[in-house]
């Protein structure tokens, strides 16, 4: 398996990459109106999963960056857009983590780890950008808590959509790019 995930060179990476971080862009515009439901996450996995994980955790980094500095509903600044940043840059790392892991295992081995570890990229993402908020302002430890607890109902429509989305259509989809990618022809 090559790391870079079939990629012959850097020109090739730098199209491949450039064409994530768009579609990543595109698809976060896309469901921006709908609170908690997104596919930036499972393409910041899939750039890490396809790509290798120096090129899936920038091409992450930059998706978050440009799609929550300049989001329709309002934009991130500051240390929450840095917890975004770092969060979704995660998810890219992620994505380069379960390729290795899941290697030439069966499909019900790749389906449940792609879900799991997509899980666990969202969950990341929601720790971060939920204390962003409470660190930023000062908050007292039991403010904290308190914010954490509030931001709990948001986290897990958040973490339940993105499992399904890994589900439905990561796990289905990445083999198929992989052939893709491997055999252009």
């Amino acid at each position: 398996m090559n790391p870079v995930g079939g990629i012959s060179g850097p020109p090739l990476l730098l199209t491949r990459a450039a064409s994530f971080v768009a579609v990543g862009i595109a698809l976060g515009y896309l469901l921006a109106p709908v609170p908690n439901v997104e596919l930036v996450t499972a393409t910041c996995f899939c750039s890490g999963y396809l790509l290798g994980s120096g090129a899936g955790v920038l091409c992450s980094v930059l998706i978050e960056a440009l799609f929550a500095g300049f989001h329709p509903m309002g934009s991130s600044f500051g240390l929450t857009l840095v917890a975004q940043c770092i969060g979704m840059g995660g998810a890219g790392l992620l994505g380069a983590v379960a390729r290795r892991l899941i290697g030439k295992r069966t499909s019900t081995w790749r389906t449940a780890m792609i879900v799991i570890i997509g899980v666990a990229a969202t969950f990341w993402f929601d720790l971060l950008t939920d204390l962003a908020f409470p660190v930023a302002a000062g908050f007292s430890i039991e403010q904290t808590i308190a914010s954490l607890a509030l931001a709990a109902p948001f986290a897990a429509i958040h973490v339940g959509s993105n499992a399904l989305v890994f589900l439905f259509v990561v796990a289905p989809l990445l083999p198929k790019l992989i052939q893709m990618i491997e055999n252009p022809h």
